[in-house]
C-alpha cells in the first residue's frame, strides 16, 4: 500500500516538474545595436550645456571615452571599416569613401561607392563572424557593406525598393513612395529620421542580434557651416532625439535587459578657410602629361579634405622624390609623404594594394583640399568643416559611449583607438575575430 501510495505520488509530481520546466523561458541571446553619429568630435561631447540628455543618460549608467582615435584616413569609410574589422587601413585598404578607379591611367581618377564588400574590404568583419555563428545581423546606412552576403536585414544609404523593411515603412506610411523615389533630394536630417524609423522597424520586428546604424546629419551640416557652431549643436540635439528612439524601440520591444548600445563616431571636424588645388600645380609643372619628357607618365591627384593621394602611371622612386619634393616647400602643406613613410601612420602601402597612393598629402591646419587644374593654386572659402587630417589632431577625435547588457557602470575611462570597437562587439556576442590589431575593452566589461 505505501509502495503503491508513493508511486502515485511520483505519477503526480512527473508530470508538474515537466510542465515548470516547460515554462521557464528559452534563453535570449544577446543583442548589441551600434549607432555612429558622423562627424561627431570628442571635443563637443565634453561641453557640459551640449543638449543631448540620452547621451548624457547613457554615459552615467555604463562607460564612455575621454576620446576614441581613428585610424588614417580620418574620414567615413575607412573608419566605419575599422570599427567593424579591428584592423587598420594598411590591412582592410579603404581609403576613401569607396573604390579608387581609374589611378594610375591617364583619366582622373575617382571613386566608385556601390563597389561590393567583397572587392572593398580585404578582411572579414565583425558582422561575417555574427552570421556565421548562426545569428542574425542588419544594418541601417552603414557603409563598406554594398551585397555583403552576411547582412539578413538591409536598409541601405539609397534605398533598394525590393528591402522588406523598405515595404514596411511603405506599408505603415512612415515613408511615401514619391519620398523613396526622390530619396537624395530632402535634407539629411530627414533621411537621418527615415534610417531612424528603417532600425526601429529592424528592431522591433526581428530583433537581430548585431545591429549598424549610421546616421549623417552632423557631418553633412557642419561640412556647410564648419565646426562648434549652433547648426552643430542643434544637430546634435536631433541626432540625440534619434539615439532614443532606437533605445525606447528595444525598450518596448522587450529587449532592453539583453541589449548594449555603443555610440560611437568615425572623426571629428575642424573648420576651414583656404582650398588647396593640386591639380593646378601639377598642370603647371607639365606632369599632366605623357610627354617623352615625363617618363613617370602622368600624375594625378585625388583630393579628399584634408588629405590627397597622388598616382603615376609609372612611378620610380626617383619621380616620387622629385614629387615630394615640389610640395614639400608649398602654401598649405602640413606633409608629404613617400608610401614607406606614411606606412608608419598605418597607411598601406602600392604593394599591398593599388588603392594606395605613390605620395600622400596632408594639409595643414585651416587648409584643406579641392578638385580643379585651373585658376589658383589656393583660393579662399566661406568657413565649412573638413577632416581627414593625422588622426593625432585633437578636433579629429571621436566618441565612445557604451551602456546596456555587459556594461560596467565604469564613467569615464582613458582614451583608446577605434581598432577596439570590432573585439568588444565580438566579445558581447560571443564570436571571435581573428589575426586582429584591437583588443576587447576588458574595462568595461562586466
Amino acid at each position: 500500500m505505501r509502495f503503491t501510495s508513493r508511486r502515485l505520488l511520483l505519477l503526480f509530481l512527473v508530470p508538474t516538474f515537466f510542465k515548470i520546466e516547460a515554462q521557464q523561458p528559452a534563453p535570449r541571446s544577446p543583442m548589441v545595436v551600434v549607432i555612429s553619429l558622423d562627424a561627431f568630435a570628442a571635443e563637443s561631447l565634453q561641453d557640459p550645456t551640449l543638449p543631448a540628455p540620452t547621451l548624457h543618460a547613457l554615459m552615467h549608467s555604463g562607460a564612455y571615452a575621454r576620446s576614441m582615435q581613428p585610424i588614417n584616413p580620418t574620414v567615413t569609410w575607412p573608419n566605419h571599416t575599422t570599427l567593424v574589422t579591428g584592423v587598420n587601413a594598411s590591412r582592410h585598404h579603404v581609403l576613401v569613401n569607396g573604390l579608387i578607379v581609374n589611378q594610375r591611367t591617364d583619366s582622373a581618377p575617382h571613386v566608385k561607392a556601390n563597389a561590393p564588400k567583397s572587392q572593398l574590404v580585404a578582411v572579414p568583419t565583425v558582422y561575417d563572424a555574427v552570421h556565421a555563428a548562426g545569428m542574425t545581423t542588419a544594418e541601417v546606412d552603414w557603409v563598406a557593406i554594398h551585397q555583403p552576403g552576411t547582412i539578413d536585414w538591409s536598409f541601405a544609404e539609397k534605398p533598394n525598393p525590393d528591402s522588406p523593411i523598405v515595404q514596411d515603412l511603405l506599408h505603415d506610411g512612415s515613408l511615401k513612395q514619391s519620398e523613396l523615389d526622390n530619396f537624395s533630394k530632402p535634407s539629411q536630417a530627414w533621411r537621418d529620421r527615415i534610417y531612424t524609423l528603417a532600425a526601429m522597424d529592424i528592431l522591433r520586428r526581428h530583433h537581430p542580434n548585431l545591429t549598424l546604424v549610421h546616421l549623417l546629419a552632423l557631418d553633412g551640416i557642419e561640412h556647410q557651416t564648419g565646426f562648434g557652431n549652433d547648426s552643430g549643436r542643434n544637430t546634435i540635439a536631433f541626432l540625440d532625439d534619434r539615439v532614443k528612439d532606437i533605445v525606447d524601440t528595444v525598450r518596448d520591444a522587450g529587449d532592453l535587459d539583453r541589449t548594449t548600445f555603443l555610440i560611437v563616431s568615425d572623426h571629428g571636424q575642424e573648420s576651414v578657410h583656404h582650398m588647396i588645388h593640386p591639380n593646378v600645380l601639377l598642370r603647371e609643372q607639365g606632369l599632366q602629361s605623357s610627354a617623352a619628357a615625363n617618363p613617370a607618365g602622368e600624375t594625378l591627384c585625388l583630393p579628399d579634405g584634408g588629405f590627397a593621394l597622388l598616382f603615376q602611371q609609372h612611378a620610380t622612386p626617383k619621380s616620387v622624390a622629385a614629387l615630394k619634393s615640389l610640395f614639400s616647400a608649398k602654401p598649405g602643406i602640413r606633409a608629404a609623404l613617400t608610401p614607406q613613410e606614411a606606412a608608419a601612420d598605418g597607411w598601406p602601402t602600392p604593394s599591398q594594394t593599388t588603392q594606395a597612393p605613390d605620395l600622400l598629402l596632408y594639409a595643414n591646419d585651416d587648409f584643406a583640399f579641392a578638385d580643379g587644374n585651373t585658376g589658383a593654386y589656393i583660393t579662399d572659402t566661406h568657413e565649412v568643416g573638413q577632416h581627414g587630417y593625422p588622426n593625432t589632431q585633437p578636433l579629429m577625435q571621436a566618441i565612445f559611449i557604451a551602456s546596456g547588457n555587459g556594461i560596467k557602470p565604469a564613467g569615464e575611462i582613458p582614451s583608446f583607438p577605434n581598432l577596439d570597437v570590432a573585439p568588444t562587439i565580438a566579445h558581447l556576442l560571443g564570436v571571435k575575430l581573428e589575426s586582429i590589431d584591437g583588443h576587447p575593452l576588458a574595462s568595461i566589461l562586466k
